[in-house]
């Protein structure tokens, strides 16, 4: 699917799309997507330890 020309391009303009919107949203309502996503990157590291969650795709109150 994702190999078919037409798919990726229509695929493509979607994600234009919702950049777009993200990137208007984070002007309008003062957001930093740099920092938004050093905390979360940051967050994540925690919630999901490489050597727990490292080829599982389970969710963080789901790992032993």
């Amino acid at each position: 699917m994702l190999d078919h020309a037409e798919t990726r391009r229509l695929i493509g303009e979607e994600l234009a799309d919702i950049l777009y919107f993200v990137l208007r949203f984070s002007q309008m309502y003062g957001y930093d997507l740099s920092d938004e996503l050093e905390r979360k990157i940051r967050k994540n590291a925690l919630r999901y330890p490489v050597e727990k969650s490292y080829g599982s795709n389970a969710k963080y109150d789901e790992m032993t």
